[in-house]
């Protein structure tokens, strides 16, 4: 708010107190301290990205909403997580399985 009249809307995500673009070497080095600070394992700031892809894979969410949600054009860069899948798969199979199995028995003659 100290900087609103001379703030510039340039609608990033990260920006700048007067909402230029940061250095991308300026992110590194505040998100190195915050996870330091934390406690956290090391990752890169772009391993975010891919954590939340996995994150709304296995909350099965849509894949064309991902897919724009990521900026992408297609649902094809999906493939690049498809070591995410197999176990998903199977959580899929054993849901089935279990509601198949657990459904009520029809006595039913017709």
């Amino acid at each position: 708010m100290a900087n609103r009249d001379i703030y510039e809307d340039n609608d990033l995500v990260i920006c700048t107190q007067l909402g230029t673009p940061v250095s991308p070497r300026n992110i590194n080095r505040s998100f190195y301290r915050l996870t330091e600070k934390a406690g956290l394992k090391k990752i890169r700031f772009h391993d975010l990205r891919h954590s939340h892809v996995v994150a709304l894979l296995k909350m099965r969410e849509n894949n064309q909403r991902i897919a724009e949600r990521m900026g992408w054009s297609s649902v094809k860069m999906l493939d690049r997580y498809s070591h995410i899948t197999p176990h998903m798969q199977k959580e899929t199979a054993d849901a089935f399985g279990d509601m198949f199995f657990s459904a009520p028995i029809c006595n039913c003659s017709y």
